[in-house]
């Protein structure tokens, strides 16, 4: 399939922004990740707020790529002997977005184009934001931030010049923000002394540090190391929290009211992304992380929000009843009420995670020092491990004994009773090999179904497929060849019921090559396609694995950006953009599969 255009991404450990084909910046919160946003025409296309440049004679846009190893996005478009080329980056360790504007006379005339760049904040009534202009700068505030916009080689927001054939000229515009309009301008002198140069050394040093696959195939590398770059613009440098996407309420389905904020830090989504840290070589980056989650930790060894902001604190779900979706989606949300569910595997996460980073760096005086909140985590994991929690999905209807939950259980039982042999604490050791024991026994008999053969959601006859059940595998309950979980990944080969156009039916979760992650999900999800593929990777079936990949590099954009759902009838994204889950997940793939193939 072609690969779409969408947005493309650029960050700074702080916040992020999407830029649009049309040289548009269509998503920025300020000062943070999760502040209300400033711009969201990405959301909200009539009342989200955009930054735009008007260039005359008319552009069409003709191609977004990345300067190589780099996230310095180069936006190009085209008109009547005019050629226009945005680069836009946001240094790492500066609060700024900074926009190199080039016009390029292409023709054999002399041209006069004119350049407007017009910022205007989104419109709702549950925030509002002051616009005011002096000299030649434009100044945004609001209840959160503020921002100061200003051009250098213009003299304002307005500028005509003449231009000769073969002539270009330079525009720099950069907006600068803070948590005040003082600070934002402060930000904005110090903009100018971080250059195009800096960042992309920056960049391109950070990358050295990667573990590379083992493959030739250029478009797999690509996918690679985008990934991880887009990991790293997820992580919040100050705190060390990984946010799941920088975005809002991006439709999740079709027509849908799906809509949920994912600008917080799962437990879960971060620590998907320290394994893939982990794995490719970035250990700071992973510890951070972990670091992070043990500041969360209650006094009895748990964790009871399964996310949180980035600051580790405040939040709270509202609906923006004036703003809708692209094509009218409602509800709009910000702030997500799942941070008040109870989710088992977030002890799990913590403890699996800490022994993998163990296993990764060998520093033992690390594990050492974090030993009373690995043990306060393995008590509460003994206690808890038993009771109904809302799921990986966050159903917030009911509350289930879900396999995924007590798997990873399971796993944090298990990391802590081979942490403890490590530390020389045998009888720990044994107590909680012992503990991960008896959730395996019923796990494994209770998630069963007779009547389907296979592994399903969560206990009872009323459960349906759902791809979590893969970490049976993945956490080594069960191998990959074990009979029952061959059934159940046949099951789920199968067509999904939407997919044969019987959405009440039963069936498999196989949509037009996608998988979904559970029964009678509207579109597929690019992270169980992954899992899925992964699976086949452990069981030898390395075409099959590789089919699955293909199926999401082919669904990706064309600057192998990933949300959370995909349509691979149409090639298009849907849900919270780039999504967290999708890159880690290709990062963590492709390193399992190019040590299989050694």
């Amino acid at each position: 399939m072609k690969h779409q255009p969408y947005y493309g991404f650029i960050g700074n450990g702080e916040t992020a922004a999407l830029i649009a084909p049309d040289f548009s910046i269509a998503w920025l919160c300020v000062p943070r990740f999760d502040s209300f946003p400033l711009f969201a025409a990405a959301l909200c296309p009539e009342s989200g707020g955009s930054l735009r440049l008007n260039i005359e004679p008319k552009i069409t846009p003709v191609s977004q790529r990345y300067l190589p190893e780099s996230n310095v996005l180069e936006t190009i478009g085209k008109g009547h002997g005019l050629q226009v080329t945005v680069l836009d980056f946001m240094p790492w360790g500066y609060h700024h977005l900074s926009r190199l504007i080039i016009l390029e006379n292409t023709g054999t005339v002399t041209l006069k184009p004119r350049v407007d760049w017009v910022a205007r904040p989104i419109v709702t009534s549950v925030h509002t934001f002051k616009v005011r202009f002096q000299g030649s700068f434009q100044f945004i505030s609001g209840p959160e931030g503020a921002a100061c916009i200003g051009m250098v080689g213009s003299p304002g927001p307005t500028s005509t010049l003449t231009l000769k054939p073969g002539e270009k000229h330079h525009f720099w515009l950069v907006l600068a923000y803070g948590s005040s309009l003082t600070l934002a301008r402060q930000h904005w002198t110090a903009g100018f002394y971080s250059s195009l140069e800096e960042n992309l050394t920056w960049w391109r040093q950070w990358l050295r540090k990667a573990r590379r696959p083992h493959t030739a195939n250029p478009e797999v590398i690509e996918a690679y190391y985008r990934s991880l770059m887009v990991l790293k613009l997820l992580t919040y440098e100050r705190t060390g929290a990984i946010i799941a996407a920088p975005t809002t309420s991006f439709p999740a389905v079709p027509g849908g009211n799906d809509n949920w904020d994912y600008r917080y830090c799962w437990l879960r989504d971060g620590y998907f992304t320290a394994l893939a840290f982990d794995a490719a070589g970035y250990h700071e980056e992973a510890r951070s992380f972990y670091e992070f989650a043990l500041s969360l930790q209650q006094p009895d060894g748990g964790w009871y929000m399964p996310l949180v902001p980035v600051e580790g604190r405040g939040g709270t779900e509202y609906i923006a009843g004036d703003l809708a979706g692209p094509n009218g989606e409602k509800p709009i949300r910000f702030g997500n009420a799942a941070m008040h569910q109870i989710q088992l595997d977030n002890a799990g996460n913590v403890l699996d995670g800490l022994w993998n980073h163990y296993l990764a760096t060998r520093d033992r005086e690390y594990i050492r020092s974090r030993w009373d909140a690995i043990r306060r985590a393995a008590i509460w994991l003994e206690n808890y491990w038993d009771q109904p929690e809302n799921g990986i999905w966050e159903i917030r209807e009911r509350k289930d004994h879900w396999l995924y939950g007590k798997i990873l259980c399971y796993a944090g039982l298990t990391a802590a009773s081979h942490l403890s042999i490590e530390m020389g604490r045998l009888q720990w050791a044994c107590r909680w090999h012992r503990a991960a024991s008896r959730v395996r026994r019923q796990l494994l008999i209770h998630g069963w179904s007779v009547e389907r053969q296979a592994y399903l959601q969560h206990y009872g006859p009323d459960a349906p497929l759902d791809i979590s059940v893969l970490a049976l595998e993945f956490y080594g309950l069960l191998a990959a060849n074990h009979p029952r979980l061959q059934k159940t990944v046949a099951a789920m080969e199968k067509p999904a019921p939407v997919a044969r156009g019987e959405p009440s039916g039963r069936g498999g979760l196989n949509m037009w090559g996608g998988i979904a992650r559970f029964e009678h999900a509207a579109i597929p999800f690019y992270l169980p396609t992954l899992w899925l593929g992964r699976y086949y990777l452990h069981a030898g079936n390395y075409e099959r694995a590789h089919e699955l990949l293909q199926v999401c590099l082919d669904n990706a954009t064309d600057l192998y950006l990933m949300a959370e759902h995909f349509d691979p009838r149409t090639g298009e994204q849907w849900g919270n953009f780039p999504q967290g889950f999708s890159h880690q997940e290709i990062v963590r793939f492709l390193l399992d599969y190019a040590y299989r193939e050694e």
